[in-house]
């Protein structure tokens, strides 16, 4: 783990809502199905502004409240104009990196994510802009935003 600043970061892409509660259950899950549609729908090829790296993110904002509110997913790519993208300005993050076959090492970090988050009271989550960056193939970053 560590942590970063992210100074600007815009990714645009397919969303969706939904919470942890519905997240745990395979007949009430919407990311599986979110990315299935990106990867159906050639989104990356649609999507117009795109930065110079090819990086697939998956972002969560939105937040209701906390762990157990809705939230909205966005699986997207970077993005150089913020036309209809989501924009990251000058967040705290705590980073979790991992590697391992997808999509379980994404399902175990988050697993960590919560156990850090329940069990630690170094950094408090910010419930802002936490994102996914999958940097090279089996291997992810977790970005959780925190207070400054």
């Amino acid at each position: 783990m560590k942590t970063t600043r992210i100074k600007k970061l815009m990714i645009s892409g397919i969303s969706i809502t939904t919470n942890n509660k519905n997240e745990m259950d395979e007949a009430t899950s919407k990311i599986p199905t979110l990315w299935d549609d990106y990867e159906e729908k050639n989104a990356y090829s649609a999507t117009h502004d795109k930065a110079n790296n090819s990086s697939i993110y998956g972002v969560y904002n939105n937040y209701t409240s906390d762990v157990n509110g809705d939230y909205d997913v966005t699986v997207g790519v970077e993005v150089t104009k913020s036309k209809k993208a989501i924009v990251i300005e000058d967040e705290k993050y705590l980073v979790f990196k991992k590697e391992g076959e997808l999509p379980q090492v994404v399902i175990e970090t988050w697993k960590e994510i919560w156990d850090y988050f329940e069990n630690n009271d170094e950094y408090k989550r910010k419930y802002s802009v936490d994102f996914e960056h999958y940097t090279k193939e089996n291997e992810i970053e977790i970005y959780i935003s925190i207070e400054k």
